[in-house]
């Protein structure tokens, strides 16, 4: 057990008026960590196993998701459900060598798809998702099998849900259950393994993304599952453009025809479990040949995009209530997933070996790296690259790597993936730690 882990259960039991349900469960996931001794006087550590030994017994049978007791008021009356969300780290500033501090290197180049946590600096990969097509009556659908990072064990387990995403901090994770698109929301608490609470919506969804401050959700609704691929989907077909959207923008021709059931999104205060107003959003707007559209937040959380395929057509920007919006003054400049710097510096450029990244301010190139694509920055002088094996013969067989700005320096995170565009291939999702 970490000292932050441990630090954060015992505040957490501290602040229950009552016992919580969940002690027992707790007490003994813990329990299996050698290192639990080393950070609990021997008293308490004796009294929080007598303790589980006393309560583990009427509930070591209870299954589901632990529910939330609603809150009431003095008069008894039921008051809104809250989840008790506990506020993201700031993320490491630096990349350390030493696995123990925060912003350490944690690797496993032995396993593929990984076992062990990896991470680097300031992020690390919450969670990971390999695919499988399936064959349907009408088409394919694109089958994931999502696994999460066990905050307790630094490894990572195979879920059965059908999509999730996971907050900044490493703690909290947004789930939905398989068969999507989905009625309800459920918020994952990471260490303890359990569903904190369900979030109901009227319209189903099928994806969902954390601001990032780590207090809001958005949800994406979709009319049916987006990873199946068919012609019943509603089809947008080319235009000549013209006009002008709500920003003031000129609208651009539509190129490409596209099928998709995607109908709008949800925002979603998490601390409160409540959905707010569904947003419909026309599915036509922006050139996409995929059947999955989902939405995601700008940098500083004040607004939600949607992306582009075509080269040279910037994505297009909403506010939270569902009107377009004029995209964030430097938001063109991206060319890559990682963008800026944490210092708001450097700019990751776009991918292909090799790749640089350029000084913000003037332009100038200041370092070019022997990867395929620069994904997120682990520091100001670090980011996690994807990185081609051996002389980068495939691109197609490649892994994730940490590499300095100047490229001199390079480490391998991850084992090799030796066709990433086969069935099985596993894809990370990048979270601040």
């Amino acid at each position: 057990m970490t000292p932050r882990v441990l630090k954060e259960t015992l505040e957490e039991w501290a602040q229950e008026a009552r016992v919580p349900r969940d002690l027992a469960d707790r007490a003994l996931r813990r329990r299996g960590r050698r290192r639990f001794a080393a950070f609990l006087a021997p008293a308490l550590a004796t009294g929080i196993v007598v303790l589980a030994v006393m309560l583990v017994v009427p509930w070591l049978r209870a299954a589901g998701p632990a529910p939330v007791r609603p809150a009431v008021s003095s008069s008894g009356a039921p008051l809104r459900q809250v989840i008790p969300l506990r506020p993201a780290d700031d993320p490491p500033v630096k990349v350390t060598f030493d696995e123990r501090s925060r912003g350490g290197v944690l690797t496993d180049t032995r396993d593929s798809p990984p076992k062990k946590m990896i991470a680097a600096g300031r992020v690390g990969v919450s969670a990971y998702w390999i695919w499988h097509p399936r064959a349907t009556a009408d088409g394919e659908t694109l089958d994931r099998t999502w696994y999460l990072l066990d905050q307790v064990t630094l490894r990572y387990e195979k879920t059965d849900w059908g999509y999730l995403d996971v907050a900044p901090g490493l703690r909290y994770a947004a789930v939905l259950e398989k068969e999507l698109p989905v009625r309800r929301i459920g918020i994952f608490h990471m260490e303890t393994r359990r569903v904190l609470a369900w979030i109901p919506v009227d319209q189903p969804v099928a994806a969902v993304a954390w601001s990032p401050d780590g207090t809001r959700l958005v949800a994406t609704a979709y009319a049916e599952n987006p990873d199946r691929r068919s012609d019943d989907s509603a089809q947008c077909p080319p235009s000549d453009g013209g006009g002008t959207d709500t920003a003031g923008a000129v609208a651009g021709p539509r190129r490409w025809s596209m099928r998709t059931s995607r109908t709008g999104f949800y925002v979603v205060d998490v601390a409160t479990a409540t959905a707010g107003e569904f947003r419909a959003i026309d599915p036509c707007v922006v050139d996409n040949m995929n059947t999955r559209r989902d939405f995601r937040w700008s940098d500083d959380g004040t607004l939600l995009y949607e992306r582009s395929i075509v080269q040279g057509q910037p994505d297009v920007f909403y506010d939270v209530e569902g009107n377009r919006h004029a995209a964030p003054a430097d938001y063109l400049a991206k060319e890559s997933k990682a963008g800026l710097s944490p210092n708001g510096r450097l700019l990751a450029g776009r991918d292909g070996l090799p790749t640089a990244v350029t000084e913000r301010a003037t332009g100038k190139v200041v370092g070019r790296q022997r990867v395929l694509q620069l994904l997120a920055w682990a520091d100001d002088d670090h980011l996690v690259a994807l990185g081609c094996a051996g002389t980068c013969r495939n691109e197609f067989n490649n892994g994730l790597v940490l590499v300095s700005v100047d490229g001199a320096k390079t480490v391998q995170l991850s084992a090799n993936r030796k066709n990433t565009t086969k069935p099985g291939s596993w894809e990370p999702v990048f979270t601040l730690r």
